[in-house]
């Protein structure tokens, strides 16, 4: 890897504190993304301010330093879950959630309790689509500090858009509860903390694995992926299935290794018998 960035041990310094965090970013926008991070990636200070300004607040120290970060590079916050633009960071309500993490189609997002606006490095909460009244009162806790949370953030925009390379270097399937183990036992996992810190089968969260050139993301279905009585899978699923992974290779031949040695009815279960 570029720089000799190695994702376990860059990982385990990156989850101490923010400035960890930002480093880790750095390294992993060095070696996967691109190009490295640069100046004028985030918005500049008098951005912020008219951004404070605009909200009555200022915003938490981590989430300032975030934008000035890395904030306008799509690569690595502006696809899939992404951090919202400066421009439409706001409160929900009744929630009182500053949301700066949102999904791409509005389906959760993410965001600081306002009483939690004063801390450097607050915790997050998560606002799933499960229509639980008690989660639609107070939401999920979902990470212990804001850092942590845009870490997962980069990491899992990097499966879904690979800008400035010559093909695509992700695939994405569907595993069944007996395969979902092998992942563990194919694949190092990285010393992510588990998350959503509060327990919810609403909001399972995800592990993330790496392997060489591989980044590797194990996402169980909600509760479990039962389906209530009388509901049918959509045809784009694959029956039975519990869990989504989603890898991101580093280089070409990194994502051919991966399909030659992975069961290929995980990516290619439509039209395979027993799939």
């Amino acid at each position: 890897m570029p720089g000799n960035f190695d994702l376990h041990s860059a990982l385990a310094t990156g989850i101490l504190d923010r400035r960890g965090a930002w480093e880790f970013i750095r390294g992993f926008a060095a070696a996967w993304s691109s190009a490295p991070i640069r100046d004028g990636d985030g918005y500049d200070g008098s951005e912020l301010a008219a951004a404070e300004e605009r909200l009555g607040f200022h915003l938490p120290t981590a989430l300032r330093e975030a934008y000035a970060l890395f904030g306008l590079r799509e690569d690595l916050c502006g696809t899939m879950h992404r951090l919202e633009p400066l421009s439409k960071l706001g409160v929900c309500e009744p929630w009182n959630l500053l949301s700066h993490h949102v999904e791409n189609q509005g389906v959760w997002e993410c965001g600081v309790r306002l009483a939690d606006l004063h801390l450097d490095d607050p915790p997050v909460v998560h606002l799933p689509s499960c229509g639980c009244e008690d989660h639609g009162i107070r939401g999920i806790a979902w990470m212990e500090r804001l850092s942590l949370d845009c870490i997962e953030l980069v990491l899992t925009e990097s499966l879904y858009n690979t800008y400035g390379t010559e093909c695509d270097l992700g695939i994405g399937g569907e595993l069944r509860r007996d395969e979902v183990p092998l992942v563990d036992r194919m694949f190092q996992l990285l010393p992510l903390p588990s998350y959503p810190s509060e327990s919810s089968p609403c909001a399972p969260g995800s592990r993330w694995y790496a392997d060489d050139n591989l980044l590797v993301c194990l996402s169980p279905h909600m509760n479990s992926g039962e389906l209530p009585p009388g509901v049918e899978r959509s045809w784009w699923h694959r029956p039975g299935s519990v869990a989504t992974i989603n890898i991101r290779a580093r280089t070409p031949e990194a994502l051919e290794d991966a399909r030659k040695r992975l069961p290929r009815v995980w990516f290619e279960w439509r039209g395979s018998p027993g799939a």
